[in-house]
């Protein structure tokens, strides 16, 4: 197991998202991501699969990943270039970057793609990147079926 020093922008290259107006969106499964989530569906996606997206305007720290071809809004950064790395892993990377410290102060909180790439990550060779992605899917998966079963008690 090895460990690199590297930046962000050398292991997921962040981009911003398109614009996709609602009145321009046609009926279709494509999930349309915003810098929230999943905001709605279109019959052509902007990018393919997979896609890590996080908010790039408004909301801010919250981070997606798409196993299908998606439309990543312009209110989100997003990547389908993970020069070899587990694109699940680097989903999970981006949940400990410290998003608050990149975002621009005014009205509405916002990030500029050229300074998070350049944020300073450890990035593991490939072989423990999978490892360490089974483990967390499998928790990831146990807390999403908690979460169904508390919403179900509740609605009960």
């Amino acid at each position: 197991m090895s460990w690199e020093k590297t930046t962000l922008g050398k292991v997921a290259n962040l981009r911003r998202g398109f614009d996709l107006p609602k009145s321009q969106r046609s009926q279709g499964n494509v999930p349309v991501y915003s810098s929230s989530g999943i905001t709605g569906f279109n019959n052509a996606a902007a990018v393919d699969s997979p896609c890590v997206i996080t908010g790039r305007y408004g909301t801010i720290g919250k981070v997606f990943f798409s196993d299908k071809p998606c439309w990543p809004l312009n209110t989100s950064l997003y990547s389908t270039e993970f020069y070899g790395n587990n694109p699940k892993f680097i989903y999970y990377l981006l949940q400990r970057i410290p998003w608050q410290s990149y975002t621009t102060a005014s009205a509405v909180p916002g990030i500029n793609r050229n300074h998070v790439n350049l944020c300073p990550v450890r990035i593991a060779d490939r072989a423990t990147q999978d490892a360490i992605t089974e483990v967390l899917d499998s928790i990831e998966a146990k807390i999403n079926t908690n979460n169904q079963l508390n919403d179900y008690l509740l609605a009960a």
